[in-house]
């Protein structure tokens, strides 16, 4: 149970959904309790919420009373293990706020408190095949997953993400100068995970080496494009996930251009008006997914498959499919300026 910390789950029922993104990210736990100005609890707010609203495009500047759900689950500071779990089953729901007889937040019980979570059974691929053509001369000698950000290969920055989480059973997809990688990380144990490696023996595109996986995996597994840096939590990726009952999950980022001029709009030939300078935003693929297993039968073994076939396989065959917005720092290596950037620490993108 958490209890000492619990101030840094608390907000004010004034902050703006800004602030409360900067607390569930400080917390780590994924939710945030809204207090009025006599420490009542009023209302909670989970990572998920906040990104459905982003989903939305209104403005993070919003009130935080936008998102909060007003009547969430809570049980008195005294109440047992038993009764938490028996809760959490009924409602799926992973936290609790305990509270005292004024309704003041004293501490929470968090699922992973309760019922034993077998890390193990957390699996993550990284596609790592990529030649990066485009940082040449920096890729004449190691593939682009080992170009350095702040000391360390792109793809050690990856596995250390997915180990904090829990995610430490990983296949690493090989293709280009495959060699500079295998001896690097070896079999992962150096790095406090378990690598294995799947060896494309032609290029087979960003989903295609998931068909060279040894076994199923049983439970949902995070797929990752090996040129890709992001703070993003996995677990509340995983969450997310599960949340929504999806098929796949793709994380997304956001996209904002503003056009130069005075935009139309028409309706055949007469003008109902202009817009000046608009801003337009869109998202876009973050080279981040869950997938659960079933979506391998999509994958042909030894056929060149983008996961943008994946996708649209899916889509046609009516599966649901969810987005899930990364709005922390998030940058993929495609070229020298996009490394400058990674370097320099600047996100491509922010909501």
């Amino acid at each position: 149970m958490i209890k000492a910390s619990i101030s840094s789950f608390c907000l004010k029922e004034t902050s703006s959904i800004r602030r409360c993104m900067e607390v569930i990210d400080a917390n780590k736990q994924g939710l945030a309790l809204i207090v009025d100005r006599t420490g009542r609890l009023v209302g909670t707010v989970t990572d998920g919420d906040i990104r459905r609203f982003i989903l939305t495009g209104a403005s993070i500047e919003e009130p935080v009373t936008k998102v909060m759900m007003t009547q969430p689950l809570t049980l008195p500071a005294q109440a047992s293990p038993k009764k938490a779990i028996e809760i959490m089953k009924k409602s799926m729901v992973r936290n609790i706020p305990l509270l005292d007889s004024r309704g003041r937040p004293q501490g929470l019980i968090n699922l992973s408190d309760v019922i034993s979570d077998d890390e193990t059974e957390r699996v993550g691929v990284i596609m790592a095949g990529g030649e990066g053509k485009r940082l040449r001369p920096l890729t004449e000698d190691i593939p682009k997953p080992m170009v350095k950000i702040g000391g360390k290969p792109i793809l050690e920055n990856i596995i250390a993400g997915f180990a904090e989480v829990g995610i430490r059973k990983i296949y690493i997809s090989l293709n280009y100068k495959a060699h500079v990688i295998q001896k690097y990380f070896g079999d992962g144990s150096r790095h406090g995970v378990a690598i294995e490696y799947l060896i494309e023996k032609k290029k087979l595109g960003t989903a295609g080496a998931l068909a060279l996986l040894p076994e199923r995996p049983f439970r949902p597994i995070v797929v990752i494009n090996g040129d890709v840096i992001t703070r993003t939590n996995f677990l509340r990726l995983l969450e997310f996930h599960k949340e929504h009952k999806c098929v796949m999950t793709v994380a997304a980022v956001q996209y904002k251009f503003r056009i130069p001029y005075g935009v139309l709009k028409l309706s055949g030939h007469y003008l109902l008006g202009i817009e000046e300078k608009p801003q337009k935003r869109f998202f876009c693929n973050a080279g981040v997914y869950v997938l659960n297993p079933e979506v391998l039968d999509f994958i042909l073994e030894n056929e060149k498959t983008d996961m943008s076939d994946v996708i649209e396989k899916l889509v046609r065959k009516g599966l649901p499919l969810s987005i899930f917005p990364v709005h922390e720092y998030w940058v993929d290596i495609g070229d020298h300026l996009d490394l400058k950037k990674a370097m320099e620490g600047t996100p491509k993108e922010q909501p």
